[in-house]
């Protein structure tokens, strides 16, 4: 406006000249001012069923020039797509709006010949809009232009839409739904990325939920095998005015179907322990393997099978078989290798793309002479970095590089590392082979072949060439060699990148083409039939019937088995025939080895491979066990009265039980059994007392034949409880003999022991009459000691012998006196008569010293004591108390302990019973001399011999 002003003053200043006698009066035109609109920038909303734009700020314009004048007043509006002059036929085209004044008020609204607007076709409108007053066309006069945006408000025409109409997902029983995801779109122009905002199922008693993200979760555990459900997407449109118009869409249809949870594995329901009782044994007879078939189709299954002798030796030849070209195909190779790639290559982004090699197909071990082969096709990006084309390092912990070959500034580079080594190195060794060569960023397939005999010379060909090395464009670098640090000891090898464990990523990345690249080394031939070293034990595979979907081979000892196959039935049938030979004569030696089988599955349409558990056998070879023998020895026979059978006798008291080993308590008793004959009737009792089991953890078993005593224990153990066994009857003996029988059974072994037969004779006493020496001398001399010591015990537990001798040895003692008397005068009348016959015309010498004889002969009283027999007399005992004779045995100090403990060893060597005997002797000749004892003769059978 300031312009126009100095404009008409400029143009009346030059018309206007200054003269004093005339004055012209200069005629000017009236519009003068543009109009001017009432902001630079407006906004606009309409929605879709609507047709008058609502702006924003109130849209108007005004004008300075005079308002009763057409130039002051403003007649209408004009919408352009552009800031400057726009054609009139493009604007009607175009613009599907337009301004109209009502009421002298502006508004813009959808041009007549348009039915509605579609924001899914447009959403906005950026338009400029200018005003112009009502002069004359040649006169009119226009405002600048303001910019006007005019945006299509959505009315939520659509409702979602499922990108399926049916969806299927498999899941695994215990296993999350992780994978289970619906999705449905909304086309509504408000929703800019076309998103739903919830989902919802509709069918009831489902045991999954959904979320806003169409994710399905279980919630309650799987009881069926598949579940039918309908869910429904819901928009996102809300509006403050209208309340529930967020649209739904039709209901999609779920099915999941429930897979039984299966994990590949391999297995036996046999124990893992193998005894070896013969050379050739199968050792995975029994094996199973389960690579789950109803989830899985097997397209490559791989097991290594290694035997761990664990130090014990195998009787190995050590001659060095002959070796062979192994090659190990990282990338596959083209029809033609000679020639450029044409369709088997890989490409790698430089991003994210990299290929891990599996220690089954490739350990990353190099020997020192190998070969390396590739094709590459590379391109010069300005990278400065490393471009790994394979690589090998640390598994974890580290990022050290062992072996590798990259590219980096224009340089074929390769690694190779010494070591680890565990001792403390400061030597350097080459480590880093550089070349510099043109053909790497040339975007060419070229190939190249590296030929390496580590460490003295590597020779590179590039194309068939051999390359030519020069001080500019070949370097050597020399570094220390790699220690052993603890935890990695594992390594990863990887094509198209490097593994840094610290990061646990990738990086380094190769960018570019390869075809062929592989690593050919001299191995040991791994052929079983090929190179075997002769061994005693080793694991074989004989009679099997070569397939062509089975592949088997071992390492030069037959330690080793590699086996393959596409199935797990065949695998199943190769280790099955997998043999244990031991051709050691006895088969030895003894101790345990280690069979482990290491398994790889591969599932068809998979990138990935399963681990099986390992699976170990372990076989044992046991030491030839030398039987112990275990004897008892014991008494045999007892000759036993009624009265003592009465109160009761230990029936094995003077048991002994021996071994072989070197001591007792390193052999052990399962059981001992004792048999009755016949068997025991309801008067008849053994006796255990209960104490000794609570000493000895054994278990007893009494019926009517016998008894029987279980339970591991040692020698001393069963021995102890044996010897206090009574057997007691307490009704008249109707038969004369009994027999126990006693057989011990070893625990190591199973082997029986001797059986001891105690026979017990039983005898109704019978009171002899006194016998005439005794009567004359009132004493018995026992020449029996043992005899002599029950009669002790006798004596002490009768009534006292002084109180019932008194009276009887009177009346004996008058018999004595008067049978003597006839005796003496008997002898005298002998005597007499005998001097009357002898003449020496009628007597012989031999009637003399007959007579003589004779006559010495009737002076001498020789009494042979009647208890000195082959009978053996059997001290009673009393089993009522019999606690206190086991607590007397345990603590107390006796004779009877003496006694027990004298009988318990009475058998331990030849020279002891001799040196037993000797002091046994001198003892039963000392008691002769002093211990004579005044005799019963309710107690005693006594009667004299006629020598």
């Amino acid at each position: 406006m300031l312009r126009s002003i100095l404009f008409v003053i400029m143009i009346v200043l030059s018309n206007t000249k200054a003269t004093p006698i005339e004055t012209k009066i200069i005629k000017t035109k009236s519009n003068l001012f543009d109009p001017i609109l009432s902001s630079n920038k407006y906004i606009g909303h309409i929605q879709e069923n609507e047709r008058i734009v609502e702006i924003k700020p109130r849209l108007y314009a005004s004008d300075a020039d005079p308002l009763n004048s057409p130039n002051g007043q403003i007649c209408g509006y004009e919408l352009s797509l552009y800031k400057h002059d726009d054609i009139v036929n493009e604007i009607l085209q175009n613009i599907p709006f337009v301004v109209e004044l009502i009421n002298e008020k502006p508004i813009i609204q959808l041009k007549t010949n348009i039915n509605k607007l579609d924001c899914e076709i447009k959403q906005s409108y950026r338009l400029f809009i200018r005003a112009y007053d009502c002069a004359n066309n040649n006169e009119r006069r226009y405002s600048e232009r303001s910019s006007l945006i005019i945006t299509i408000d959505d009315i939520n025409e659509f409702a979602p839409i499922f990108t399926h109409q049916n969806y299927l997902f498999k899941l695994h029983q215990d296993h999350n739904c992780l994978s289970c995801r619906v999705e449905a779109t909304d086309d509504d122009c408000s929703n800019i990325d076309h998103r739903v905002c919830d989902y919802q199922i509709q069918t009831p008693n489902v045991p999954f939920s959904i979320d806003s993200n169409g994710s399905i979760s279980i919630i309650t555990p799987l009881m069926n095998n598949t579940y039918e459900f309908d869910v429904v997407a819901i928009d996102c449109y809300s509006s403050s005015l209208f309340k529930d118009t967020r649209k739904i869409s039709e209901p999609a249809k779920v099915t999941i179907k429930i897979i039984k949870s299966c994990k590949p594995t391999i297995a036996d329901d046999y124990p893992t322990k193998l005894t070896i009782q013969a050379d050739h044994t199968h050792i995975f007879d029994t094996v199973h393997v389960d690579t789950c078939d109803e989830t899985c189709a097997v397209e490559n299954i791989i097991g290594t099978v290694t035997f761990d002798s664990n130090g014990i030796d195998s009787g190995c030849n050590l001659e060095q078989c002959s070796s062979i070209n192994r090659e190990y195909v990282l990338i596959p190779k083209d029809i033609d290798y000679n020639q450029a790639p044409q369709s088997r290559y890989m490409s790698f982004d430089g991003i994210n793309q990299v290929s891990i090699i599996h220690k089954t197909d490739f350990s990353g071990q190099l020997k020192n002479d190998f070969t390396i082969r590739m094709w590459m096709k590379h391109t010069d990006e300005e990278n400065d970095g490393k471009e790994h084309i394979f690589c090998k390092t640390d598994e974890k912990l580290q990022n050290r590089h062992h072996t590798a070959l990259f590219i980096q500034d224009g340089y074929l580079k390769l690694l190779i590392r010494k070591g680890p080594l565990s001792i403390n190195d400061k030597n350097v060794y080459k480590s880093e082979w550089m070349w510099k060569l043109t053909q790497i960023n040339d975007d060419q397939w070229h190939s190249y072949k590296l030929f390496i005999n580590y460490p003295n010379q590597i020779d590179l060909y590039i194309d068939d060439k051999l390359f030519t090395i020069t001080n500019d464009n070949f370097k050597v670098i020399e570094d220390f060699a790699l220690p052993v640090i603890n935890g990695t000891e594992d390594t990863i090898f990887t094509v198209g990148a490097c593994w840094h464990a610290r990061a646990s990523q990738m990086a380094q990345h190769f960018h570019g083409e390869l075809s062929g690249l592989s690593i050919e080394q001299k191995e040991e031939l791994p052929d079983s039939i090929s190179c075997i070293q002769d061994c005693q034990q080793y694991l074989d595979m004989p009679d099997i019937q070569v397939q062509s979907n089975m592949e088997f081979i071992s390492n030069s000892n037959r330690s080793i088995w590699k086996i393959r196959s596409d199935s797990s039935e065949l695998y199943e049938d190769l280790l099955k025939h997998i043999v244990y030979r031991n051709t050691f004569d006895p088969i030895g030696p003894s101790g345990q080895r280690t069979v482990s089988i290491q398994t790889t599955l591969k599932c068809l349409g998979e990138n990935y491979t399963y681990n099986l558990p390992t699976f170990i056998r372990r076989l044992s070879i046991d030491e030839p066990i030398r039987p112990t023998n275990i004897e008892l020895k014991g008494d045999t026979s007892f000759f036993v009265s009624e009265q003592t059978i009465n109160q009761g006798i230990n029936l094995f008291k003077n048991l002994s039980i021996y071994a072989d080993a070197i001591k007792n308590d390193q052999v052990d008793i399962s059981d001992c059994s004792i048999n009755t004959s016949p068997d025991l009737t309801n008067n008849e009792q053994i006796i255990i007392p209960d104490d000794n089991f609570h000493i000895n953890n054994l278990q007893k078993d009494l019926t009517q034949t016998g008894l029987i005593l279980a339970g591991l224990g040692s020698i001393d153990s069963y021995q102890y409880v044996l010897q206090h066994i009574a057997y007691t009857s307490k009704s008249p003996v109707q038969y004369n003999d009994r027999t126990f029988s006693l057989v011990c059974v070893g625990s190591h072994d199973q082997t029986s022991t001797n059986e001891i037969r105690i026979r017990i004779h039983i005898e109704k006493q019978i009171v002899p009459s006194a016998p005439f020496a005794a009567v004359l001398s009132n004493k018995l001399f026992v020449d029996n000691d043992q005899t002599r010591d029950n009669l002790f015990d006798l004596g002490e537990s009768a009534p006292s012998a002084k109180n019932l001798s008194g009276w009887p040895i009177i009346i004996v003692i008058c018999v004595s006196v008067g049978l003597a008397s006839v005796l003496v005068l008997y002898l005298v009348i002998r005597i007499r008569s005998g001097n009357r016959q002898a003449s020496p015309l009628t007597g012989t010498g031999d009637d003399a010293h007959s007579q003589m004889e004779w006559e010495d002969d009737i002076g001498l009283n020789i009494i042979v004591n009647p208890l000195d027999t082959t009978k053996q007399s059997v001290q009673s005992m009393d089993v009522h108390n019999i606690k206190q004779t086991i607590h007397k045995y345990e603590g107390a100090s006796s004779d009877e302990d003496e006694y027990d403990d004298h009988s318990h060893n009475e058998y331990s060597s030849d020279e002891d019973n001799e040196d037993y005997d000797d002091v046994e002797n001198n003892q039963i000749h000392q008691k002769k001399n002093d211990h004579q004892l005044e005799w019963d003769d309710e107690a005693m059978e006594y009667g004299p011999k006629k020598v």
